[in-house]
């Protein structure tokens, strides 16, 4: 049986097992994702009640056998990133994505850095769009999926900001002679490289590229935080108490 020391890690998710204890999905900077059982967790006494919460920077010590392992050893290292609105939408959906696309035990030290500096760029109220976007290309390139964004996939030549492009997830990005389904601007793939200054109308384009990806990548798979999201548009449009309603 493995013994893992003081790993930084925070909490993807977590659920009620048993009487007191839970079953957490970490997100490891050295192991990737692992799901480990946290036995007395939820218990009146118990050190680590109340510390495994998303959005807490922790250091994990855990013993491992097969698919699940189980905690030995749980302490903060920063206070807790408060996210509210819309960046709680944010910091949700970012943890869906790593729950459904990011295997088992894959280490991804860059994507884990990525993550600390989603989490902390939107409690600073950073760009939501901005932050969300390199988060989400960090993740299709530490599944080895990103597609070229700065080059043309069949002449290799320069994207330039005013042609069209038809993305193609498994090729890249193939000139287009007219608008149609999965067709983009130039400029939407040179903002997700940053080769451009920010652009309302290349922002939205932008979303949707990523969305096409990330989509390609799930299969199919529904996110639920993207309904969560929706249902909150819902109640800002009509006014009632919603759960993305700013304080």
């Amino acid at each position: 049986m493995s013994r893992i020391e003081e790993q930084p890690c925070w909490v993807l998710h977590r659920r009620a097992w048993r009487e007191s204890s839970l079953l957490l999905e970490l997100f490891s900077e050295q192991f990737g994702r692992i799901g480990l059982v946290a036995r007395g967790a939820r218990g009146a006494r118990s050190a680590w009640r109340g510390l495994v919460e998303p959005f807490v920077p922790l250091s994990a010590s855990w013993m491992g056998r097969g698919e699940l392992g189980t905690l030995t050893g749980l302490e903060p290292t920063g206070q807790q990133v408060s996210l509210k609105g819309r960046a709680l939408w944010c910091g949700l959906y970012a943890n869906e994505l790593l729950l459904k696309l990011l295997a088992r035990d894959d280490a991804a030290p860059p994507l884990f850095t990525a993550y600390g500096e989603l989490i902390s760029s939107l409690g600073a109220g950073l760009s939501q769009a901005r932050v969300l976007r390199r988060f989400e290309l960090a993740l299709l390139g530490a599944l080895g999926v990103v597609p070229d964004l700065h080059c043309e996939a069949v002449t290799g030549q320069p994207v330039e900001p005013d042609r069209l492009y038809h993305v193609q997830p498994e090729t890249g990005l193939v000139a287009a002679a007219t608008p149609g389904h999965h067709v983009f601007s130039g400029r939407a793939a040179l903002l997700l490289t940053g080769q451009i200054e920010d652009d309302p109308a290349a922002a939205r384009e932008a979303r949707t590229l990523t969305r096409l990806l990330i989509d390609h990548q799930l299969g199919g798979k529904p996110l639920k935080t993207r309904e969560l999201f929706a249902q909150g548009q819902r109640s800002e449009r009509t006014g009632q108490p919603g759960e993305f309603d700013h304080e």
